[in-house]
């Protein structure tokens, strides 16, 4: 079976090793996919559908007939609204750093549900712009179009294990559409130091806008996105097949529903 995310298009499909895997095609049993998430200061959004066969190219279809709750630990409860093509909706309870979500989903009798706290807000500090190829010794000068990567900074905080999604978005003048890049990262190597991180690997010219959420999520959510980049990349030379990435759903549901706080910054490459 297959399952279409929006934040499954990673950009690391682009830079994996070719690999020959034999994978057990399931064409039968389709799975629910929720890919559900809450935000500081957002109402609680989820985008549901089933998995499709491999030999169908067309987009998983939409659950539209769920009942689906969302409740913190102080006991409140917002009912979400489906508002169309298996999207669904909060519209009262908005999310609060420190505090734990339960979403609970009822598909045809199924229960769903899966639980995230929403972590500390991380500031970006600014943002850096780097000439490709100072890399290798250049200076970014005597090209015929200078290009450029934008790298995040930012204060990591003290004796807290951190994790952080990176999502990029930007015009792309090859494919002539809007691209959105995702990185994770974590404080393994940086607890409580300045840290600069890659937004993408993508090189910008003078002009260029982009935009950068960037978001401090919880464990399970960085455990769901590192998985997934294992199975999207075959996991190097130390994994057979793919499998599918670890998640905090009940009942073997696909997905990942996380709370994260984040900000925004919109950046014009000078």
């Amino acid at each position: 079976m297959k399952f279409i995310l929006s934040l499954s298009c990673l950009f690391w499909l682009l830079i994996s090793c070719e690999k020959v895997i034999d994978v057990d095609l399931n064409e039968a049993n389709p799975k629910p996919v929720f890919e559900s998430y809450i935000e500081n200061d957002s109402t609680c959004y989820v985008k549901a559908a089933w998995t499709s066969s491999y030999y169908n190219n067309s987009s998983s279809p939409a659950i539209e007939g769920a009942t689906m709750t969302v409740s913190d630990q102080l006991g409140n409860i917002d009912n979400l609204t489906h508002i169309g093509q298996g999207i669904y909706r909060g519209t009262s309870l908005l999310g609060v750093i420190g505090n734990t979500y339960s979403l609970r989903i009822d598909l045809d009798g199924t229960i769903y549900e899966a639980s995230s706290t929403m972590p500390p807000l991380t500031n970006i500090d600014s943002i850096t712009i780097i000439p490709t190829n100072s890399f290798f010794g250049g200076n970014g000068q005597g090209q015929e179009t200078p290009k450029f990567w934008a790298f995040v900074n930012y204060t990591d905080s003290v004796d807290y294990q951190n994790y952080y999604a990176i999502r990029t978005s930007y015009f792309d003048s090859l494919s002539n559409d809007y691209v959105t890049d995702y990185r994770i990262a974590d404080d393994d190597l940086s607890d409580g130091i300045s840290t600069r991180s890659f937004t993408t690997f993508n090189r910008f010219e003078t002009g260029d806008t982009v935009d950068i959420e960037f978001a401090s999520i919880d464990a399970t959510t960085h455990l769901y996105f590192k998985t997934l980049e294992d199975a999207i990349s075959g996991a190097g030379f130390q994994s057979a097949a793919p499998a599918n990435p670890t998640n905090n759903f009940s009942n073997a549901a696909l997905g990942y529903f996380g709370a994260w706080s984040k900000v925004n910054e919109q950046y014009i490459i000078p």
